[in-house]
């Protein structure tokens, strides 16, 4: 567990609670699917799965490794990636992501603005032949 003052070092240098908790998830996520740490892991460090991966997260947060994304940014990400998802060819495409399995991750909210999106490309394809 962590001491006191490193979790108000933490909620500060991140800018609140839920802000820390959701940058904490979502770096477990990414290296719990293969990506490398940004920080040295101790050799004498006894700690496996779920707790090795929080405590690589907090140590890449305190260090100014990670940081949240601002919303802007977010926002900008996702109009990539819808746009990269569309096929040029007018068929219909799942977004697979690439060949070799790498494709954009999509969290929570950001899912739904896709599936909204999707559901006006569907209409507008549907409504053509009127």
């Amino acid at each position: 567990m962590l001491d006191i003052t490193t979790e108000e070092e933490l909620v500060q240098l991140v800018g609140g609670k839920f802000k820390l908790t959701s940058l904490i998830q979502k770096r477990i996520v990414e290296l719990n699917r293969g990506a490398l740490p940004l920080v040295e892991e101790e050799e004498n460090d006894e700690l496996t799965g779920m707790s090795r991966l929080r405590k690589i997260a907090i140590k890449e947060i305190l260090e100014g490794k990670i940081e949240l994304a601002e919303r802007e940014e977010l926002d900008q990400a996702l109009q990539e990636a819808v746009i990269a998802d569309k096929p040029e060819d007018g068929e219909g495409s799942e977004g697979e992501g690439d060949e070799d399995g790498e494709g954009t991750e999509v969290y929570g909210s950001d899912i739904k603005k896709i599936k909204e999106q999707r559901i006006k490309e569907l209409a507008a394809l549907l409504n053509q032949k009127k």
